[in-house]
């Protein structure tokens, strides 16, 4: 079963060129440090390509590939080519199991071979890195032969996933004979595999929910409004659909999976009305802990400003405290589109904790004196990047650990002024959002109270009990 995919890259050519040729992810676990050691010190004075793919998994489609960024490079440069897309850059993933990686990186050259070999440059690597075999396919976006574009359409998909499915049968492995629905979008994918709450998550929680406390589609109907999602039943519909507060289109519930068709939900519903509940006549009575507390908390210092606000924002998406489970389908409309930013949301809540940042004069300080150290470092590593290059043996070896040294801290200087960005961004729309949900909340105890009210003076009367006149 190989999936194929395909997308364009932008940017600099080496970057994918070093992502495919990873050894941590290409070495081949059949030789040891010794052979490939000896096999590195062959490489010096052999010129024979073949070799190299003895110590990984990484062959060259009408290029070398210890050239081949630089080989790419002279046919753009050959038919004059200026284009924003640079590479294309493409997977082939088989079934676990199904084959071993000299298969799988064979079947990988075929592949580049069948598809691209008359008129590209392609790098074939095989990643062994995962419980999934994979093919990484790096792809020159202009031809050697004829400076003509490769174009990344469906015509052209479809016939890269013949190919593979070609190969695949000829090999004897699995292949997807009928392939139906749309592919779950990259970031959904990641965020599920990461266990973090996604939209679907979150609305699936809120169906089971109102499932278990329903007796009736109404029932169903009026839950799911308490929760902030309206639900569609028309009849003339295949299909029912919900929408959450702030979506911009309805979604399918059938989409949410097996359980969450028109007929299951109905079917789920009525299992309520059979299932018997068993309760205790009394609760037993906790102990309650008490605790002495010497000293006055009135003069302990509060919280405020931008850290203030983030922890409170925070504790109401349940990230804290740590370890608490939250519901998720109880959360406020305004708030559940941030659970797909908890991870953001966290990283610039430790910072402003970290650095004690309260005000936005604070974060601009900060985040001046993180641009100036990183301008500062930039020029001192292209200082070092031109020494290295009068240098060799050890001295050279010196240089370049204070490069990696000094590139290391760039990117971390670099993550944290993108935080201070975000912080900058997103703090105003967060302060919005808290007033609104604490306004919202007051308006439903009100209305709450009210209801409470209208039950007690219409469950009884004030007056005197009519049967001591008897």
């Amino acid at each position: 079963m190989a999936v194929c995919e395909i997308w364009d890259v932008r940017g600099r050519l080496d970057h994918p060129i070093d992502y495919a040729e990873n050894p941590e992810k290409t070495a081949n676990p059949k030789y040891t440090e010794a052979d490939l050691q000896a096999l590195g010190d062959v490489m010096k004075y052999a010129t024979n390509g073949d070799k190299t793919e003895k110590q990984f998994f990484v062959t060259g489609v009408n290029c070398d590939t210890a050239t081949a960024r630089d080989e790419m490079l002279i046919a753009k440069a050959q038919w004059n080519d200026e284009s924003e897309i640079v590479c294309y850059h493409g997977f082939q993933s088989f079934k676990s199991g199904e084959l071993t990686p000299e298969q799988a990186h064979e079947v990988g050259v075929k592949l580049a071979e069948k598809m691209w070999g008359d008129r590209f440059q392609v790098i074939v690597a095989t990643h062994l890195n995962t419980d999934c075999l994979h093919n990484h396919f790096v792809v020159n976006s202009v031809s050697f032969a004829d400076g003509k574009h490769y174009h990344d359409n469906k015509a052209n998909l479809r016939l890269l996933r013949q190919h593979s499915d070609e190969l695949c049968r000829e090999y004897a492995l699995s292949v997807i004979e009928h392939p139906n629905g749309r592919k779950k979008p990259y970031a959904l994918y990641q965020a599920e595999k990461q266990g973090l709450p996604t939209r679907d998550n979150v609305a699936r929680q809120a169906v089971d929910e109102a499932i278990s406390k329903s007796f009736t589609l109404k029932d169903f109907d009026r839950l799911m409004a308490e929760m902030g999602y309206k639900c569609s039943f028309d009849p003339n519909r295949k299909y029912w659909t919900i929408i959450g507060r702030g979506w911009k289109r309805p979604k399918r519930l059938y989409k949410l999976g097996e359980d969450y068709t028109n007929e299951r939900i109905m079917e789920r519903i009525r299992e309520n009305s059979y299932a018997v509940k068993f309760a205790r006549f009394a609760e037993p009575t906790k102990q309650v802990k008490v605790y002495r507390v010497r000293g006055s908390l009135k003069d302990a210092k509060k919280i405020g400003g931008l850290r203030g606000l983030y922890l409170h924002y925070c504790y109401k998406l349940g990230i804290l405290p740590k370890g608490r489970k939250q519901n998720y389908a109880k959360l406020h409309y305004l708030l559940k589109d941030d659970l797909m930013k908890m991870d953001a949301i966290t990283k610039e809540t430790r910072l402003l904790c970290r650095c004690h940042i309260d005000t936005a004069e604070q974060l601009l300080s900060y985040q001046g004196s993180l641009e100036t150290e990183r301008d500062e470092l930039t020029e001192q590593r292209k200082g070092l990047y031109s020494q290295s290059r009068k240098l060799d043996g050890k001295e050279k070896e010196a240089v370049k650990a204070q490069i990696s040294d000094i590139s290391k801290r760039l990117g971390e200087i670099r993550k944290e002024v993108r935080l201070c960005e975000g912080i900058a961004a997103r703090s105003d729309t967060l302060r919005e959002k808290l007033q609104a949900v604490r306004a919202d909340e007051q308006e439903n105890k009100r209305k709450e109270l009210m209801k409470n009210e209208y039950r007690r003076r219409c469950g009884g009367t004030n007056r005197e009990n009519e049967f001591r006149r008897i």
